[in-house]
Formats: C-alpha cells, structure tokens, sequence
C-alpha cells in the first residue's frame, strides 16, 4: 500500500530535522500548563457505551482492492470494517498487564464477556498507577514474556526510549496495523492529528493512543457560573473579560449567595491553576493552537513558533489576573488548592464561577445552579477565541506491544474492535439489555440494574469499574459522542462545549513526538523556562514582583537556551504541518 502520510511525514523530516526557528520574539504572552494537565476528571468519567456483539454475526477484516480500508467513505463515527470472532480457532491466554483502578479485571463484565467473544483468555498483571512505571521498566529489561501493555500512558518520550532499545514493536513495520488493525489504521490515515500524535519523526508507532473526539470532549475546560447568584445580582452572563471583572466584582460584594455573610464569597475559585489560565488565553490572543503544546503557540505575523511567556499579550493576561487577585475576586489559594479544599467551599456555596471540564464535582442535585458560557470572552484588544480545545487526541501510550510478544496478530485484532462504532460501545457499556438501555434519541444510558448500585459509599465510577475497564482513562479507543457517557455528556457541559467549539482556534496543533535528540535537549532547556516563568508567573499575579521588571524577566528567558528550543518545536510543527497537507 502507498502510504502517502507516511513517507510525506519521513521526506520532510529529513529536510526539517534542524529547522531553525523564527528569531527572538518577545512580544505577546504565553500558557505555562504543558499537554495533559487538564485530563484528571475526564478520565475518571470517561464512558462511552456496549453493544449486543456477543449475538451478532461478524465477517473477517475486509479492505478495498487497493487496500484502502473499506469504511473510508462510511458514515461510521470511528470504524466499521467487522472483526471476526472468535478470533482465534483454538483457546489462547494472553499476558496483559494493564493498569487498573479498584476493580478486580478478572470480575469485570466487559472482560468476561470478551473472552467468550474472542476465545481469547487474559492472564491479567494488574498495576496501580503508582507502580506501573517501575514495573513495566522491570518486565522489560529483564525479558519477562508479556503480550501487551495495556491502559499505562507511556509517555512519548519513554516509548522511543524503548523503541530504540528495541524493546517494544513498531506497530507500522511490515503493514502491521494495515493487516491486523484495519480500523485503527484508517482511523489514523484519515486523523493526521491523531496519526501524528503517535508517529515518531522516522516513522514508528509505538502505541496506540486514547482520542477524544467530538465537540463535548475536545473542549477540555469549560467556565461555570453560578445563576442563583448572578440572579441575587441581578446580572448577566458576561461575555467581555471586563464584563466578567464587574460581574466577580459584585459577587464579592452585594452577598451573591444571600447568606447575609458578605464576605464568605470567592468569586472565582478555581480547582486548580490550568483552569484558571486556560479560561483567558484566547481572550488575549493567546493559545492559538490549542490545548497540548501550551508553551507554545504560534507567531501569525512572522509565520513561526514563539514562546507564549515573554509576549506582551502573556504580560496583560497576567496584569488583568492580578488585578483580579489583589481585589480578592479570585481564591487567595489559586496556587495551592486541592479537590478536597475546593469541594468543601462548593458545598457550603460560596463559589460564583470555576473553570474545569465538567459539573462532576458538584452533587448532582446542585448541577442545575450552574451555567456554562456559550460564547467566548472577548479581551481588552478585541481577541476573542477560546483556546483550551484539543486535537482529535488526548493521550499516547495506551497500548503497548513488548517485543516479547509471540502472538502479535492477535493482539492487534484483540485490539481493533474497540477502534469500531460497535467496540467502542461495547467497551464502556457492555451488552444491550443487561447493562445499557438504548434511547430512542440515539443516546445510551446504563441500565436501572447498574445504577442502582451508586451509593451507600459506592461512587459512580466504582460501580462502572466493575462493568468496564473505561474509569482512570488510557483507553486505547476513540471516545465520543454518542457513545461516551461521562460528565461531559450531561446538558450543561454539554452545551457550553459545542457552543464554545465554534470560538476554537483555526489550527489545532497534536501533542508533538521528537527525536530522541530533540527530546533530550528539550527536557533540558524547556525544565528550566518553564519552571523559571512558573514562579515569576506566580509572584507577578500575587504582586511580590513588579511589572516594572518585566523586560529582565524576558531578557533573563532568552538567555535560557529558548533559541533553540523554539528551533526544536518549528521542526515538530512543520513535520505536522506536512502531515497535514
């Protein structure tokens, strides 16, 4: 098969490996949060929804005559060609290690199901997140047989670290994917974004990624208000940064939440820090290329990347923030709070806004207090777009092959119905009429006998785990809608998303992969900038350092190694800008 993604991708490598970038630019601003910050309550209600296959009659994988997969011109969500099971003729155990949250996966109904589906047995290796790294490293090294790694989020800098070490398979040697995982492969062809968050600058792929697709989970946060308290302040939702500055304003002093304590109020109290700056880049012009590669974005006027942090818009963003603090309309505590400590001043109502993806962290009954903007802030200069929007991706790592692995075909097949409509709605919700119920709106819903089980000390997501592997997120699968059945789903978030995704930026840059020479020289200089603007960023919001310092602030970053950093990252965005085109 001609793969013309790839070998465009490989030739333009080649020509861009020592690109260098744009010279110093020090006018504009710049996000701090790198790639993935956002994610910790996605993935903990992540869900998409199950399927009736075990009943179904599938065909083998089917390509057209030129190889090209078959759903190519479908209207399939994800995928479509049918993978046949059983997979296998006779029994055969896989290892996996997997890492896993509170459930036992040897009880999990999707993994039983799944065995009688594909007469594939698991012996499970379950890992908890806080040793996955070392064991993984462990098994790897020493040789110990595994078939795959599965759900681990490798980071992309340890997966070609392995690759090259020749410890893990390259998925796209020898057509691998194209023969084995048809729909994951067209899936990757036909989502150069997703394709190139997976693809190394020579070509491999290493793992199989998560994806969030759709508007409801590309837009990763979301700015909340409360409209009992824009009622008690007789105010509108507001659409401009100052809009929003009046609207705190009054919360903070006309008693918004009408306890008669008029300064129990936070105006705004984020959940953490991300939150709070993803919610202002585009309203400063800031961010306009997404969510992963935040301290970057890209130089419109002069066509190169630059670093947010020394732009004279990042500056604005930060004078405006502190405004904000010193006036005590954001939480005094922006730097160092916690779930916890956010939770308790949202039950006892003195929240009036907060950024994050979803209503999750609220009790259920209080979501319908709440309202999402619908329309992006507009800043002081006219920038109006909302950047916390990412690509049709969210992590790498997600499956893993070991170069140990004796039975890679059917792993990849094991692997690749979860890539197709059916899979995916399998995988997060089962078996239709034993734990889902299909509306007739298109929408699915776990059935009464699932939910009944939520409480009594039993979360939502403890109750799942045991139906799906879905809860924790690494899921080497494709969420969206309408088979995702997470938070992001409910109405609220909902709808602030797909009204907010018409303000994303034009140009959504993928989480960039390096060489492992790019890398090594990155992790370097990009530690020291980023923790460097990090607590500059934090003293000039709190007031401890002037703006008066600002010039030294950049001279001092410039000074840091950045041309070369920048150099780095050109040549990330133009292999992807080739990709692209």
């Amino acid at each position: 098969m001609k793969k013309k993604l790839v070998s465009m991708l490989l030739t333009f490598g080649m020509v861009t490996a020592l690109f260098a970038g744009c010279g110093k630019n020090t006018e504009g601003g710049e996000s701090t949060e790198v790639q993935n910050t956002e994610e910790g309550s996605e993935e903990s209600k992540e869900s998409e929804s199950g399927t009736d296959a075990v009943e179904s009659s599938v065909t083998e994988n089917s390509t057209s005559e030129n190889n090209t997969p078959a759903n190519s011109d479908s209207d399939a969500i994800v995928g479509n060609i049918p993978v046949k099971f059983p997979i296998v003729d006779e029994p055969l155990t896989l290892k996996i290690m997997a890492s896993v949250g509170t459930a036992d996966y040897n009880d999990v109904y999707v993994w039983q199901k799944y065995e009688e589906m594909t007469g594939i047995n698991v012996d499970w290796v379950q890992m908890q997140g806080s040793e996955k790294g070392e064991k993984i490293a462990a098994a790897l090294s020493t040789g110990d047989y595994a078939d795959l790694i599965f759900r681990c989020r490798l980071s992309q800098e340890t997966l070609t670290e392995y690759g090259e070490q020749g410890l893990i398979v390259d998925l796209n040697e020898n057509n691998m994917l194209e023969t084995y995982a048809p729909n994951t492969w067209n899936y990757l062809q036909t989502h150069p974004d997703t394709l190139a968050s997976v693809m190394s600058p020579d070509g491999k792929i290493y793992s199989l990624p998560q994806v969030n697709s759709g508007a409801e989970l590309r837009v990763s946060r979301k700015l909340f208000i409360n409209k009992k308290w824009l009622e008690n302040v007789n105010m509108e939702v507001p659409a401009t940064t100052e809009e929003l500055y009046q609207v705190l304003k009054a919360f903070k002093e006309q008693d918004a939440n009408g306890n008669g304590d008029p300064d129990d109020e936070i105006p705004f109290c984020t959940q953490d820090w991300a939150g709070f700056q993803d919610v202002f880049l585009g309203a400063f012009g800031l961010g306009n290329r997404g969510q992963h590669n935040q301290i970057v974005d890209y130089d419109e006027e002069n066509n190169c990347v630059r670093l947010i942090g020394v732009q004279d818009e990042y500056k604005q963003m930060l004078e405006y923030m502190n405004r904000l603090y010193k006036e005590g309309l954001v939480d005094q505590e922006l730097f160092s709070m916690d779930t916890a400590n956010w939770t308790t001043k949202a039950n006892d109502d003195r929240i009036g806004v907060f950024a994050f993806t979803n209503l999750a962290s609220l009790p259920y009954s209080d979501h319908s207090d709440w309202i999402g903007i619908e329309e992006a802030l507009e800043g002081p200069e006219g920038h109006k777009f909302w950047s916390p929007v990412r690509a049709n991706f969210h992590t790498v790592g997600n499956a893993v092959i070991p170069e140990t692995c004796e039975h890679i075909p059917e792993v990849l097949q094991w692997l690749d119905y979860f890539w197709t409509d059916e899979g995916t709605l399998f995988y997060h919700y089962g078996i239709e009429g034993e734990t889902f119920v299909a509306n007739d709106d298109g929408t699915y819903d776990y059935s009464e006998n699932v939910l009944s089980q939520v409480g009594d000390g039993a979360s939502f997501d403890d109750v799942v785990s045991r139906y799906s592997p879905y809860p924790g997120g690494g899921n080497p699968t494709v969420e969206v809608a309408p088979y995702f059945g997470g938070g992001e789903m409910e109405e609220i978030p909902a709808t602030a998303a797909k009204a907010l995704f018409e303000y994303r930026p034009d140009v959504i840059w993928p989480s960039f992969t390096f060489t492992s020479q790019e890398s090594s020289e990155l992790n370097i200089i990009q530690t020291d900038i980023k923790k460097y603007i990090d607590a500059a960023r934090t003293e000039f919001i709190v007031g401890s350092k002037s703006f008066d310092e600002w010039d030294s602030y950049v001279a001092a970053i410039e000074n840091m190694n950045l041309e070369t950093m920048l150099e780095i990252y050109q040549a990330a965005s133009d292999r992807f800008d080739a990709l692209s085109n």
